[in-house]
């Protein structure tokens, strides 16, 4: 089943990873030691492809393996059982023979050109073609290695010894997978050992690249369903208005052939912007596969005696397949050439397109590809012309260029590079309508395609290198005049330049400092593949040089990368020297790369230019104006691709992406998907959590954090009436069926729960949603810009002190202050210095809920991603009000410019809805304060009162609040544009509302008082709070009784539920319900609910007028 596919699929992928992939490229080394290294590294890929597709094609019956003359010749017999028969035995392979490599060799040249002896049709296709990858041709790769190399391919070990790996049970999309993690390593030479390793660029470890079928499955449908549905309503309004009418039979008959929904779904150009392995575009050849089938069906059933053109295309194909295997004596199975095979070549052929920056990861979603639609006794499908290689993020469009050209005084340079581009278009329509139903158009295809290539090349190579210019940042008067030289043609024709022909001429400096320019520009567009959309598809766009793009796809689909463009330091050093990764400090690495720098180390250039580079793509996103929503903050490649896709799909089309679900919620994304979800240009949005506890199944990608979510997100630029359809919090496809679950949310719903934003809110049920909206209308938010001005509920600000990762260097660990600093203990967990006194730096996970003494920090330097953890204070340490924990870092005193207070009002900011809670915050003593809790003060950035600040700590940890901030967060961080769009009990309610003889502020701060003031050191809080004896002296810190908090918080639930009028008692017990945890945890302690059930116990309490009254549960 899939389990055994998967688990499959994974050994299969560390043994070509860990074992085979080294092995073939020391081998090939070995045997071409002069052979540059890069075409050593593509060599054996594109030997591990071929491996890959004939076990594949045998195990699948694909090769003619049930043909006796075809056993001395494949790989089952031959080679896979000889070698499994002889490592059984214990025999020592040869390390001079080399019989396994000539008949993988022979058979390789089988599959190319054909061999009618053995029953084997000519496949073609470039992949088997010994020009392409002439170092294969010239060497003999010995016994001793192949044998291992089958073997680890052919055999894994099982409970009952060693068995056969069927590739037959292994889907096309899986067999990818096992080599996409390959993509991102080079082969190198240390010190004369060949060896494989992350490449320059590549930015983390190789994990699973794997997206689950269902998922791509899904996007497919929720994107492709509304443009299958357009034309097959166009089919049959047309079939409705002929039935209507009166009109000679063949005219009707030709109107309906022009409208034939078959035919118009072969129409549609489809492209996955990031494809890797070709994984969405072999799952959209069957989604339109089976679409095409059923639009013929349903045609032909609409009007008797109909018969789609289609059907008669399909049959000259097979007859021509056919008549070609007889008359050459090739095996073919009829069986294997129904109809949906032929279409879905046809499929690949029209209506797939595909961009990946990786060029042997578009050769390895050509062998998926063919593998998938492989059609015996037929060539390969020619697609070239529709799998490209290049960054689908960067590259010019042609009314750029133009533009750019104008700029430097020559508006007519690209006149004729233009003119003779967009007339390939009708040749790329001539590929597109050849069926290569033999070898013959296989082969009329690729030179079609070699002319369209001479015909854009000009123009797509100008167009790389102006882009390029971009990325230098040319800013100085001498620069730009040797860049207009350029233009002005001084230095010699700049087409040809562009497409490096010719040398520079004309002596002048300017002349010597191009000449730099257009080294390095060349050396940009090497290396990072500039693609010119229009260029590379012509036919796709129109009118080129207008100002606004015309044409595009009729669909984008994809998972674009989630990486930042920012290169993350730790994860890239992680790959290449783990002691700098795991450096406890953001300025300890910093240190520890300039001595790698000062030591000559050629890893520091290799850092310095992967981290330029990464610099140079962010701000030229961010100045180019092809990202003006999304590439602001921190800019993640998805947002990219996101803003990509709804540019290069027609207005008409849609767009479904597999992308985080911050695209809904970041504020970096608000500007974007405000417009989107607010114009009505949202069709749908399935938030996954990637954990699926729920249904007792590994997350959906192993190698991600099981809380991370992520989303189906999928919309158009052209807006429809109808409300887009969503789901939040799903853990499997299935629970899109539920209506409970999955229900419209229209433009007003976003601007209601979110009006400064318009971002997502994430209602797990359609209880949620009426819930949340409901405490809408009765509350104003903390912070309400929806007007255009600022209108808040609370005088209130936020603010951070210490950045975790950018100040690191003004901290010290408790062994550097008493080292480095001659620190000593001076009470607490503060320290005196010769140099001043050092306080502790607290951070998010040392705080809970009215506790700042919630855990000490311990650190293990071996955990990379989180070396600092918390250790829960214990019942002893909670008890004793002289105990405080010990941060992970102390900071000096005279560093913490602000404020000047005795206690601060913190939150965490590290969250998830899928925690125990989601808002949690707490007094703090004056210290210092990292990032990850942020600080509330006044108006005048100044601590908040006591009095104030107690009723907005109770607040913000109360249920009823964290309730409406679970509909907010989607990511691991509790930002406050999500805390001030959140709604509060305004402050003049307190005093307005009471409950017997008590004011809900009362209320509110007598519990606050004794849950916050446990500990000696918050003192000055509860001075402030007036918590003095006759003398004036502050009384002793309230003892630690976590019964005695119990039932206070459940006391402060059950006035806040009335405050936000909650009180239904269904309704709050609902609320409860969506803590599971805390249900959990409280249930394994005490068999019940308890809290839910004190906080329904207090509500009827101060409903009767008796907030002192005693509950007795």
């Amino acid at each position: 089943g899939r389990y055994h596919e998967e688990r499959v699929a994974a050994s299969l992928s560390d043994l070509v990873f860990g074992q085979v992939f080294p092995q073939l490229v020391r081998g090939i080394a070995a045997e071409a030691p002069d052979a540059p290294l890069q075409d050593v590294r593509e060599a054996a890929l594109v030997l591990l492809y071929r491996l890959l597709f004939i076990l594949y094609a045998e195990d699948r019956s694909l090769l003619p393996v049930r043909d006796a003359r075809y056993d001395d010749y494949g790989l089952r017999e031959k080679v896979r059982g000889d070698v499994r028969q002889r490592k059984d035995r214990g025999d020592v392979f040869s390390d001079q023979a080399a019989r396994y490599w000539s008949t993988i060799d022979d058979l390789c040249r089988a599959i190319d050109g054909g061999d009618s002896s053995i029953g084997l049709p000519p496949y073609n296709g470039g992949l088997f073609d010994r020009e392409r990858t002439p170092l294969l041709a010239d060497i003999r790769l010995r016994d001793d290695l192949m044998a291992d190399v089958i073997d680890a391919l052919s055999f894994e070990q099982g409970p009952g010894g060693r068995r056969y790996i069927n590739f037959r049970d292994l889907s096309v999309q899986q067999l990818g997978s096992i080599y996409e993690r390959l993509l991102e390593h080079e082969v190198v030479d240390q010190e004369g050992v060949i060896a494989v390793r992350p490449n320059l660029f590549a930015r983390k470890g190789s994990g699973s690249y794997y997206t689950p079928d269902d998922l791509v499955g899904l996007i497919i449908r929720e994107t492709l369903d509304p443009l299958v549905q357009r034309r097959m309503g166009a089919f049959a309004d047309m079939v409705a208005e002929l039935e209507a009418g009166a009109g000679m039979e063949d005219r009707r008959v030709a109107r309906l052939r022009l409208a034939d929904p078959a035919e118009r779904l072969l129409e549609l150009k489809i492209c996955d912007p990031a494809m890797g392995s070709g994984h969405f575009l072999v799952s959209l050849v069957d989604y339109l596969a089976d679409q095409v089938i059923n639009a013929m069906a349903e045609a032909e059933a609409a009007i008797e005696g109909y018969v789609s053109p289609l059907s008669e295309r399909i049959e000259i194909i097979r007859t021509t397949i056919l008549a070609n295997a007889e008359e050459r004596g090739w095996t073919v199975n009829e069986d294997q050439l129904d109809d949906r095979h032929i279409i879905r070549r046809m499929v690949l052929k029209r209506c797939v397109y595909g961009v990946d920056k990786n060029p042997m990861a578009v050769e390895l979603a050509k062998v998926a590809l063919w593998l998938h639609t492989f059609t015996v006794g037929a060539p390969l499908s020619f697609i070239d012309h529709h799998l490209r290689c290049g960054d689908s993020l960067f590259g010019s469009w042609v009314r750029s260029g133009i533009d750019k050209a104008s700029a430097q005084g020559s508006p007519l340079l690209l006149h004729g590079p233009i003119t003779r581009a967009t007339s390939a278009a009708a040749s790329m329509q001539a590929i597109e309508g050849l069926t290569d139903a033999e070898i013959a158009e296989a082969h009329r295809s690729a030179d079609i395609f070699e002319g369209v290539k001479d015909m854009t090349s000009a123009l797509d190579a100008f167009l790389s290198l102006v882009h390029a210019f971009d990325w230098l940042d040319i800013r100085g008067r001498e620069d730009r005049a040797a860049l207009h030289a350029f233009f002005d043609g001084q230095f010699g024709d700049p087409i040809n330049l562009a497409l490096g022909r010719g040398e520079i001429v004309n002596g002048r400096p300017e002349a010597r400092r191009f000449a730099e320019f257009l080294e390095q520009a060349r050396m940009l567009v090497a290396e990072e593949r500039f693609l010119n959309w229009q260029v590379v598809f012509p036919g796709v766009w129109s009118d080129w040089q207008s100002n606004r793009l015309q044409g595009g796809f009729d669909a984008v689909i994809g998972n674009p990368p989630w990486d930042r463009m920012k290169l993350q330091q730790v994860e890239w050093f992680a790959l290449r020297r783990r002691d700098i990764a795991m450096a406890q400090r953001a300025s300890d690495r910093t240190r520890m790369i300039a001595d790698l720098r000062a030591a000559g180390d050629p890893l520091a250039e290799d850092f310095e230019k992967a981290s330029d580079r990464a610099e140079a793509s962010v701000r030229v996103a961010r100045a180019s104006g092809d990202y003006p929503l999304l590439s602001g903050g921190d800019v993640n490649l998805y947002s990219l691709f996101v803003e990509r896709a709804m540019a290069i799909v027609k207005s008409d089309g849609m767009i479904g992406l597999l992308t985080p679900s911050g695209i809904a919620s970041d504020k970096t994304a608000a500007r974007f998907f405000q417009g989107v979800a607010t114009e009505g240009r949202l069709k749908a949005l399935y938030d996954f959590e990637n954990r699926r506890t729920r249904f007792d199944a590994q997350p959906f990608f192993p190698d991600v954090d099981s809380r991370f979510k992520f989303c189906a997100f999928v919309a158009s630029p052209a807006p429809t009436p109808e409300a887009a359809r969503c789901a939040f919090f799903l853990q499997d496809i299935s629970e899109i069926e539920n209506p409970d679950r999955c229900f419209p949310l229209s433009a007003e719903d976003f601007a209601r729960v979110n009006p400064n934003t318009g971002t997502a809110p994430i209602f797990r049920t359609r209880r949620d949603a009426d819930l949340t909206t409901a405490i809408y209308g009765r509350l104003p938010v903390l912070v309400d810009r929806s007007g255009g001005g600022e209108v808040k509920a609370w005088p209130v600000k936020y603010a951070t002190m210490f950045h975790m990762t950018n100040d690191s260097g003004l901290f010290r660990t408790r062994r550097e202050l008493e080292d480095d600093e001659g620190a000593y203990p001076t009470g607490g967990n503060r320290f005196g210095s010769p140099s001043g006194d050092w306080v502790p730096l607290y951070e998010g996970k040392m705080v809970q809920a009215y506790d700042h003494r919630a855990a000490s920090v311990v650190v293990n330097a071996e955990n990379q991603h989180r070396p600092a953890q918390p250790m829960p204070a214990t019942a002893e340490q909670h008890g004793n009000p002289d105990w405080l924990p010990d941060p992970q870092f102390w900071v000096a005193e005279r560093e913490t410019t602000f404020p000047e207070a005795s206690f601060l009002l913190a939150f965490k900011d590290v969250t998830a809805t899928t925690n125990i809670r989601s808002m949690i915050a707490a007094f703090i003593p004056q210290a210092g304060v990292g990032n990850t809790l942020p600080i509330i003060l006044n108006e005048a950035m100044e601590t908040l009162d006591a009095s104030t600040a107690s009723v907005m700590l109770a607040n913000l940890n109360a249920m009823s609040f964290d309730f409406v901030a679970r509909q907010k967060i989607q990511g691991q961080h509790l930002n406050w544009f999500i805390v001030e769009q959140l709604p509060v009990v305004p402050p003049d309610r307190y005093d307005a509302v009471s409950f017997g003889q008590k004011t809900a502020g009362e209320i509110v701060r007598e519990a606050v008082l004794e849950l916050t003031y446990t500990a000696h050191d918050m003192a000055p809080f509860a001075r402030d709070m007036g918590h003095v004896d006759d003398a004036g002296e502050v009384r002793p810190p309230f003892v630690w009784d976590d019964e005695r908090r119990l039932r206070l918080r459940a006391k402060l639930d059950a006035l806040y539920f009335h405050l936000y009028g909650v009180t239904d008692r269904d309704d709050v017990r609902y609320v409860y319900s969506t803590f599971p945890i805390v249900e959990r945890q409280e249930t394994a302690e005490y068999g019940s609910y308890r809290s839910r059930d004190l906080c329904l116990a207090y509500m009827n309490a101060l409903a009767a007028g008796n907030p002192d009254a005693v509950i007795d549960l």
